[in-house]
């Protein structure tokens, strides 16, 4: 008899285990924007702040700076740090740049997905026609 108790027991436990786990939810992962062609601006400006760090939208570390346009200053997301890196890519506060690339949403806040960054006669590419990332 007292197997069937301890049977019972750990049904009972294993039961409430597993309702606990089916009744939390995931946290809702934010909405990773996709390049997107028809969204494609041209921004001209100085750069404010150079950063690396991981980035929810290609989900490497990446290089991103803050461009300083005409009436905004606006994120732009270039591509992954270990690219800009082995090809020795360097983008610096204070260059002045035109920007071509995806203005897309995310997290509330406008930023830009480079597709093509020019510095002077130096012209970088990080995303084919389509958008595709080359790196």
């Amino acid at each position: 008899m007292r197997t069937w108790q301890i049977i019972l027991l750990v049904a009972a436990v294993i039961a409430a285990f597993a309702q606990v786990a089916a009744s939390q939810t995931p946290e809702a992962k934010p909405v990773v924007p996709k390049y997107n062609v028809a969204s494609e601006v041209t921004l001209k400006g100085t750069i404010v702040e150079v950063s690396d760090h991981q980035c929810p939208i290609s989900g490497t570390m990446g290089f991103h700076f803050m461009l300083k346009a005409a009436d905004q200053t606006i994120e732009v997301h270039v591509a992954a740090s270990k690219f800009m890196k082995d090809y020795e890519l360097v983008l610096s506060k204070g260059d002045e740049v035109e920007v071509i690339g995806s203005k897309v949403k995310f997290e509330d806040a406008d930023t830009i997905l480079a597709r093509q960054v020019t510095r002077g006669t130096d012209v970088f590419v990080f995303r084919d026609k389509t958008g595709k990332p080359v790196w």
